[in-house]
């Protein structure tokens, strides 16, 4: 068996936007820093199907080391012809705020909950007036989701009542979570990859049998961010933070990934131990080494490092290196490669399911190599962008990485800071009672 994945036929949903809405999607851009500049507007505005109806920051002019050429947001608004606000409050007391598809948040991490709850209630505002008829609000979330595992919590808990709000009013086939709510997703580009999906699928489809084990290795070049005592966003612990670093920088990828493609009701992660080495300038953790054991009984070995000599975006960039094993009790999933060379690895299924065919290699999509996170500044965005476009405009689409998948998460790298200050085994916090 070779899984190949084609590229779906999408439909609409969202029946009403056949007549009452127009062709493109209303995105509002929240956060007009470094990754807003430099990847997320260009994206956008060369998107056919999308107009950029507004941008929402409250610096009048945003800075950041990573790139010291931003453009305020005046010459933003001329440049995307779209107006300008500096709260989200005052955009949602705006008919811009009122109608638009969807809100895509690149703002600092610790900011992520509090504009996802005003999202949130401008959702649920909608679907409050018009129950019928609302226009469903989707959102696009930077990662990590939140940096506070009672913030990831929160979120989830108030997005699932959004989805019970409703649940007997929408058609089977209508992707929406509900309640005003059309998507919530976490922009993990990795997840929506077609190589993740057809990871996954495995998965599902029990070609691995039970999760047992994953082992996950992340090494990044990125300690000249780390080791920068101007990079605070990155490096200085904020709210209810233990640490700040490379784990909630970086490690949220691979994690996501395996949650995604396990599957988040097959691992779910119990108690973790974890042990950090730090930045001599910032004391922004730059390494660890982390055992995750999850409620089934199932293990993951964790490991990661902004060590890797070089730049992720020097010209030309340095490649992060990736190598993540699933093993079930069926067989087993390989990924592992540079991920600015394709041709340096591909996905690989190990059967165990079959013994005439005991130990054989399947690759799966064939005709592609090794691709995680997509950072190419061209074209119109990465595939987890596309799917929150296709939400907003009432298409059928991959959820990749949702509000759960953010919250495992997060969970986990809270509990790796906890263990690392505490010396021992912690165990994840799975609700507000407990923190």
């Amino acid at each position: 068996l070779v899984i190949t994945m084609a590229k779906p036929q999408l439909k609409r949903w969202y029946s009403s936007r056949d007549s009452s809405c127009s062709t493109k999607a209303s995105i509002v851009l929240i956060g007009a820093g470094w990754w807003s500049q430099g990847w997320h507007l260009p994206h956008l505005h060369r998107n056919e199907e999308v107009t950029i109806s507004a941008i929402v920051d409250s610096s009048p002019h945003p800075t950041s080391n990573l790139d010291p050429n931003l453009e305020s947001l005046t010459t933003l608004a001329t440049r995307y012809d779209c107006p300008i606000f500096h709260s989200l409050a005052e955009l949602r007391e705006s008919p811009i705020g009122k109608s638009m598809d969807g809100a895509l948040v690149c703002t600092p991490h610790a900011t992520h909950y509090a504009i996802g709850v005003e999202l949130i209630q401008e959702a649920k505002r909608r679907y409050e007036e018009d129950e019928k008829n609302y226009k469903p609000l989707s959102v696009l979330m930077e990662k990590p989701m939140t940096t506070d595992v009672d913030e990831a919590i929160q979120l989830h808990t108030l997005l699932m009542e959004r989805k019970e709000a409703d649940k007997h009013k929408k058609d089977e086939n209508d992707q929406r979570i509900g309640g005003g709510i059309g998507c919530f997703l976490v922009n993990h580009s990795a997840n929506f990859r077609p190589q993740a999906r057809a990871a996954h699928e495995l998965i599902e489809t029990g070609k691995l049998g039970d999760i047992r084990h994953v082992t996950a290795f992340f090494a990044s070049p990125l300690s000249w961010i780390f080791d920068d005592p101007s990079n605070t966003g990155w490096n200085e612990k904020r709210g209810s933070m233990l640490g700040n670093g490379f784990a909630w920088g970086q490690q949220s990828h691979i994690l996501s990934w395996i949650y995604h493609v396990a599957g988040v009701e097959n691992l779910v992660p119990s108690k973790v131990f974890c042990h950090m080495t730090k930045s001599d300038k910032t004391g922004a953790d730059v390494s660890h080494a982390a055992t995750v054991i999850c409620s089934n009984g199932a293990t993951f070995s964790l490991s990661g490092t902004s060590l890797l000599p070089g730049n992720a975006h020097s010209d030309p960039p340095v490649a992060k290196r990736i190598e993540i094993k699933i093993f079930g009790t069926k067989g087993a999933v390989i990924y592992r490669g540079d991920d600015r060379d394709p041709s340096s690895g591909k996905l690989e299924w190990l059967r165990g399911d079959d013994e005439e065919e005991m130990g054989a290699v399947e690759v799966q999509c064939p005709d592609l190599g090794f691709e995680f996170e997509d950072l190419d500044q061209d074209g119109n965005g990465p595939a987890s962008l596309q799917c929150f476009i296709d939400s907003c405009l009432g298409l059928d689409y991959y959820v990749g990485a949702d509000c759960l998948t953010g919250l495992r998460s997060v969970q986990t790298i809270e509990a790796m800071y906890r263990s690392h200050v505490s010396g021992n085994c912690e165990s994840i916090i799975d609700s507000t009672e407990e923190s």
